[in-house]
């Protein structure tokens, strides 16, 4: 599916999420709605339609959160199949196995996210002639994002170990410096979910 004809639903009630991620993917040929309460998002969906929904776990709407949204979609026959993923930033969590997915939004660079968004939308796609099965959709857009965003943070962990290579071995001792860029790359590839290697 090309960006120019696929429909982004933006659901957060923070006007400061609204406003990086809207004008994201609006440049890069998406098509976008951006919406702040539960109640908007209902009512767009079945006005408009869109092919994939990032919306706030605690999305605010009259005591109806952005959990309780997609659980109603999921539900339902016409959205049950519309990819949903939580947005979530600092400490805030999503419950699991209710959405498709989660994206850490202050976590993800802009390259990660949009390549993370491109792999959600082009999975229907590539799985137009593969073999219907029960909840198959659900679990390949969720693994297509997780493949698309480990290809895509794996140059950012390459430019930020070299960055601290330059850094440290300027000030520190070689084991020193060996030490703290071990413990740099376990941590970037905590923070990106992506697996520890094995040392040989």
């Amino acid at each position: 599916m090309t960006p120019g004809s696929a429909r982004v639903l933006i659901a957060d009630g923070r006007v400061a999420v609204r406003g990086s991620l809207e004008p994201l993917l609006c440049r890069s040929g998406y098509d976008v709605v951006a919406v702040g309460s539960s109640f908007d998002v209902l009512r767009t969906l079945r006005d408009q339609g869109a092919d994939l929904l990032l919306i706030d776990p605690d999305l605010p709407g009259s005591g109806v959160s952005g959990v309780d949204v997609v659980r109603t979609l999921k539900g339902a026959t016409r959205f049950r199949g519309l990819p949903a993923f939580f947005l979530t930033s600092g400490s805030q969590r999503a419950p699991q196995g209710v959405a498709d997915g989660t994206l850490r939004f202050d976590a993800l660079t802009e390259p990660a996210l949009l390549a993370a968004l491109r792999g959600v939308l082009d999975a229907p796609a590539a799985l137009a002639s593969a073999p219907p099965s029960p909840a198959a959709g659900q679990a390949v857009d969720a693994e297509c994002l997780r493949a698309a965003i480990a290809s895509a943070c794996r140059e950012e962990l390459h430019d930020a170990v070299l960055q601290v290579v330059r850094e440290v071995a300027r000030e520190m001792v070689p084991v020193v410096a060996e030490r703290l860029i071990r413990e740099e790359i376990a941590r970037l590839r905590a923070r990106h979910g992506l697996e520890s290697e094995t040392p040989p």
